[in-house]
């Protein structure tokens, strides 16, 4: 039985939409959005994706880009479909170097930045991230903190009933009091980011 899953980490972790193009054995290309490429990409391969690649074989990714929400991807796919195909790939590759811009690592270049460092295939690499993902999630629902000694703390924190506002009519709202995730880096972690090398012990 897979374990419950919190629905606010669930939501944040699916929010991410990303655009990709795929070439077909036949030279065609395929535009498509996901929110994991990699794991569509099996999924076309395997027969089990879009029913264009089924009639046309995917041959290779040749790009994909972070775009945002799902309507943003959306629109973004229909821009591209609309493009003759000489100027396909130099529009997802514009979008690629303009996301490339904002410094920003997805899933599918950390599962490869993992299997150059820790000598894995994509795979096991993908199934190792998968499985820690999915049980510090797990443990957090729980109520459990997940402390990794360098790296920092994922733990529940709970937010009190309190009232707000609707941004468009300023009517008072009342928010229920829930328990969120949180998320405190460690010493390490925070020496890494600021450029400075860490102090030894003496």
């Amino acid at each position: 039985m897979q374990a419950a899953r919190d629905p606010d980490i669930v939501a944040i972790s699916r929010a991410l939409w990303h655009l990709y193009l795929l070439e077909c054995t036949d030279g065609s290309l395929y535009t498509g959005i996901a929110t994991d490429v990699a794991r569509r990409w099996r999924e076309h391969i395997s027969g089990k994706g879009a029913r264009y690649t089924r009639s046309h074989l995917p041959l290779r990714l040749v790009a994909s880009t972070p775009i945002g929400s799902r309507s943003d991807a959306l629109r973004a796919e229909l821009a591209i479909k609309r493009l003759p195909k000489t100027k396909k790939i130099s529009a997802v590759q514009s979008l690629v170097h303009h996301s490339h811009r904002n410094d920003t690592m997805n899933k599918s270049e950390l599962i490869e930045a993992i299997a150059k460092s820790a000598d894995l295939t994509k795979v096991d690499a993908e199934k190792a991230l998968s499985a820690a993902i999915a049980t510090v999630v797990k443990a957090v629902a729980k109520g459990d903190t997940v402390t990794l000694v360098g790296f920092g703390s994922f733990k529940p924190s709970k937010r009190a009933a309190r009232t707000g506002r609707n941004p468009a009519t300023g009517a008072v709202l009342k928010i229920a009091a829930t328990t969120v995730p949180r998320f405190t880096a460690g010493a390490t972690f925070k020496t890494a980011v600021a450029g400075k090398k860490a102090a030894k012990k003496k």
